[in-house]
């Protein structure tokens, strides 16, 4: 039987929508014919442990290796794949768009001719996760294989979409009788947050927007909210920690709309989530759906201030037929596009085609 690992960073939530990708491919796969490892390679940092991880590797005998992620130690270990005959893929979640290149260069660029590449170029394919992705790593190498397999979302039932139990986190807090715009994940500047906090001081003192609370839950560089003073709730700001399952699901339950107006992304996952709840989202054109905004199922937006308030001010003057036809067009979308198990079974039919002559 074929047995896949896959190695991200971490195992922890917090470190970012990759995390929560790989638990839920893993939980997945677990579901089918195979047999599914995770492995988190933070703890091999020291580049002196790098050999020590592809002992760990071998413990677990993989039939092929599955990395997620670049610019980590766990792409160092690909020469010791290709000395031992195991095949592996990767799947780089953004880590290749020209802003995110642009971060750290000089390190980047040392560790491109000294690891990243080779590794690019041995791997037996690209996990793509969007037509925008796929494009940016074509104008890097056009002769690198290339699967476009976009990432999956766990629906919520959809009977169940209409409770409305308060968040713990929110009470006394944000006033039950409000609307609130969630922004869900990683602090850091890639997402465009002190743009849109500057926008938020703007659009707040509009009148129309008077029943509008903004919600940051997540974690990271806190310093990003350094724009956030003590009057943060004369403004109506709230910041939270991160939220995790039960919690998580009341806030998406009790959020009137989303938004993400980052630089660089993958695919992110809290937007999958956040349409699969049924709550309109503002999206920039950096998060990889442009065909939700092409039908209807998103809301543009830019990580610039005036594209933010522009776009917040479309949202706050929407009539409630208008944001429930964004709502169900995002939910349809979301659906029929990114169920795990149509998902999984295309990746698992990769990995048999690479591995046929091993197994």
């Amino acid at each position: 039987m074929m047995k896949v690992l896959h190695i991200s960073y971490s195992y922890d939530f917090k470190d970012g929508g990759i995390t929560t990708v790989v638990e839920q491919l893993v939980r997945e796969q677990r579901k089918t014919q195979i047999k599914v490892e995770w492995l988190a390679s933070n703890i091999f940092l020291n580049p002196f442990k790098t050999r020590k991880l592809f002992k760990e590797i071998l413990k677990i005998n993989p039939t092929i290796v599955h990395l997620h992620g670049l610019w980590r130690v766990h792409t160092r270990i690909t020469n010791y794949l290709l000395r031992a005959n195991i095949p592996y893929v990767i799947t780089p979640h953004g880590m290749l768009d020209k802003w995110a290149l642009n971060q750290s260069q000089l390190k980047k660029l040392i560790s491109w001719y000294l690891w990243e590449k080779k590794a690019l170029y041995n791997s037996a394919f690209i996990q793509v996760l969007s037509s925008g992705e796929l494009e940016a790593i074509k104008k890097i190498n056009s002769e690198w294989k290339c699967h476009l397999i976009s990432n999956g979302i766990v629906m919520p039932v959809k009977k169940d979409l209409k409770l409305n139990e308060y968040p713990k986190s929110w009470e006394n807090k944000i006033p039950k009788d409000t609307n609130v715009l969630l922004f869900l994940g990683r602090f850091h500047e890639k997402k465009g947050i002190n743009e849109l906090i500057k926008a938020w001081e703007v659009v707040s003192q509009y009148s129309y927007s008077k029943n509008w609370w903004i919600c940051f839950v997540g974690s990271g560089n806190l310093k990003i909210l350094k724009n956030i003073d003590a009057s943060s709730e004369k403004k109506r700001i709230f910041v939270s920690k991160p939220v995790f399952d039960l919690e998580k699901e009341k806030v998406f339950r009790n959020s009137s709309a989303f938004i993400l107006s980052s630089f660089s992304e993958g695919l992110p996952m809290a937007v999958l989530e956040a349409m699969s709840y049924c709550i309109p989202c503002l999206i920039s054109e950096n998060c990889n759906l442009p065909e939700t905004i092409n039908i209807g199922a998103a809301i543009k937006t830019n990580p610039s201030v005036n594209e933010i308030i522009k776009s917040l001010k479309y949202l706050f003057k929407m009539n409630e037929k208008e944001k429930k036809r964004i709502s169900e067009l995002a939910y349809n979308y979301v659906y029929f596009n990114h169920d795990w198990a149509n998902l999984t079974s295309k990746l698992n039919d990769l990995y048999r085609s690479v591995c046929e002559d091993i197994l």
